[in-house]
């Protein structure tokens, strides 16, 4: 080609492209600011939840359901799916062996009892009255940052609040430093913070707090009866169906509400806290004080845009006692949908529809109970205790007629915990003992134990980079060089080792690692979405979404990237 007619076509495309852009960014500058961010987490919710409560879903979780982008088979990517982890790495786009947050509570090497994930001996609990002396939760055990975060790196305007009635769950999603983050106070009622966060308390939250009790009177005074809405079709099992915990004595509604005395003492005011933390009360206390936060911190109110963190954990506290499928359950899905419904509308108020965005997942999913499953033709079972303690028995015997000692520390369901320090003593090489170890539990558990991981072939994975797929890396991603236990233990799947009635999680099987994921407000229209996806892909999602440079290190994707 002539270079002439060439550098012609050239300046044409170049001008061609200019206007292009020049007319996006025009489009872009007349559209309005997303001003808001909302993380929802509900603790326990598996993805079905969206599909059998289609019909009654009128609120903020329908309109995920309905208006989002809802991706259909996303799943966590780790084994320990417990609340803890399951938090950080929705709020930090990071598996646990890169934000260090592997479980609720883990033993330290040479440690004989468990440290809790946000425990911080410095840190104080901040009530009414200010700091006390009792030592409190923070993120210092969080080595990811969360969204908030990283927008007041760029604009330091930007503000945070989280709020849950669990600590784990406010403090993981929210990353390192939110405005304020609030959680449920299970001795005395009300909300709590510590001085991690802030020296006192908002006079909001002060508040609050003075009228949580005349609250709970007025809403749950009669008791936890069940909304009145037609359940045929829901898939939503008996109330009274075997293998449920009873919940103050009963296991079908409705159920009583505490009494409330004129003058309560420290017990009387203990009990009530501890109801409303295991029943819907809590959800409908925690979307109070997320619609305070609203209006007290102006979040949204500008275009320094702002991140709000929502967790709800009835569905898991109810949901450990009953299952899924429960009818509490299933009440408790249905009034946090109206609650979220609540909450949302607000949000469209004070900040304007189309200029809020939101997303949905959970920390973990959940197994059903046992017997709903064995009705349903699936092997599931409950395992005793005492087969655990004996193949630890069996386990330390083997480990003492080997090398003269058996270099145990303790044992839980996570795992064991030797002493590395003895075994070294003893000329003995960690990674041997711990083989060793392993191989005899097995042997002592074949019939229940799918398989017991060493640290070192973790760590191999994990940090050395050797190839792993399926179980074993779900396992080194959720591995951490001092928190990890030297031998973890995975049981079988569809089985409970030491709950005797209600259910549990924190397996990496599919019914503990599916979660729902949606995406809601402008840039995600309403569709379902096939292929890969996991909670760590929301942090990445969101920050593509607001316009922000992508971070590196992360182990979630933007999922709308071209």
């Amino acid at each position: 080609m002539d270079p002439r007619r060439r550098l012609a076509l050239y300046a044409l495309a170049l001008a061609l492209f200019s206007g292009a852009v020049s007319a996006q960014t025009a489009a872009e500058a007349a559209a309005p600011r997303v001003r808001l961010v909302v993380l929802v987490a509900v603790d326990q919710m598996v993805p079905e939840q969206l599909d059998r409560l289609a019909p009654l879903l009128d609120g903020g979780l329908g309109r995920f359901a309905r208006e989002g982008s809802v991706f259909r088979d996303a799943r966590l990517q780790y084994a320990v799916t417990e609340t803890a982890p399951g938090h950080a790495s929705y709020g930090t786009g990071l598996n646990p062996l890169h934000h260090g947050i592997i479980a609720n509570d883990w033993v330290l090497p040479e440690e004989r009892a468990p440290s809790y994930c946000v425990a911080d001996p410095d840190a104080r609990l901040v009530t009414a009255q200010g700091p006390a002396s009792t030592a409190s939760m923070s993120p210092r055990n969080l080595r990811g940052l969360g969204l908030v975060d990283r927008l007041k790196q760029i604009d330091p305007a930007s503000k945070g609040f989280s709020v849950s009635s669990k600590d784990r769950s406010s403090i993981g999603i929210s990353g390192q430093h939110p405005d304020l983050a609030l959680w449920w106070n299970r001795v005395e009622g009300g909300f709590v913070t510590s001085t991690w966060y802030a020296k006192t308390q908002p006079a909001w939250v002060v508040e609050f707090n003075a009228q949580w009790l005349e609250a709970f009177r007025r809403d749950w005074g009669g008791g936890w009866i069940p909304l009145d809405v037609p359940l045929e079709g829901t898939d939503t099992a008996a109330d009274d169906a075997p293998g449920e915990v009873p919940w103050k004595g009963r296991q079908v509604f409705p159920y009583a509400a505490p009494e409330i005395p004129e003058v309560l003492d420290a017990r009387a005011k203990a009990e009530i806290a501890a109801v409303v933390y295991g029943s819907p009360a809590a959800d409908q206390f925690v979307c109070e004080l997320a619609r305070r936060a609203l209006v007290e911190m102006q979040l949204g109110g500008d275009d320094h845009v702002d991140v709000l963190c929502v967790s709800l954990s009835s569905c898991d506290t109810v949901g450990h006692a009953f299952g899924p499928r429960s009818r509490e359950n299933t009440d408790v899905l249905l009034r946090a949908d109206r609650q979220l419904g609540l909450l949302f509308a607000d949000i469209d108020r004070l900040v304007g529809a189309g200029r809020w965005i939101a997303s949905l997942s959970a920390d973990h999913g959940v197994m059903d109970l046992p017997e709903a499953l064995v009705q349903r033709g699936i092997g599931a079972e409950r395992l005793s205790g005492k087969l655990l303690s004996a193949a630890v028995k069996h386990m330390r015997s083997k480990l003492s007629q080997e090398f003269g000692d058996d270099f145990f520390l303790l044992y839980d369901s996570h795992g064991i915990r030797l002493s590395s320090t003895r075994i070294q003593a003893a000329g003995r090489k960690v990674a041997e003992v711990r083989s060793f170890a392993a191989k005899h539990l097995m042997a002592a558990g074949a019939g229940w134990l799918e398989h017991a991981w060493t640290w070192d072939e973790l760590e191999r994975v994990a940090r050395r980079g050797e190839a792993a797929n399926g179980w074993k890396r779900s396992w080194a991603n959720s591995f951490d060089e001092e928190r990890t236990p030297d031998i973890a233990l995975q049981f079988k799947p569809w089985t409970l080792m030491s709950v005797g009635s209600g259910t549990t999680h924190g397996s990496p099987y599919p019914y503990d690692q599916r979660v729902p994921l949606v995406f809601l407000g402008p840039g995600f229209p309403a569709r379902n979405l096939a292929g890969p996806a996991s909670s760590v892909d929301a942090l990445p999602t969101l920050m593509a979404a607001l316009g922000m440079p992508p971070a590196s290190g992360l182990d979630g994707r933007d999922l709308f990237a071209r």
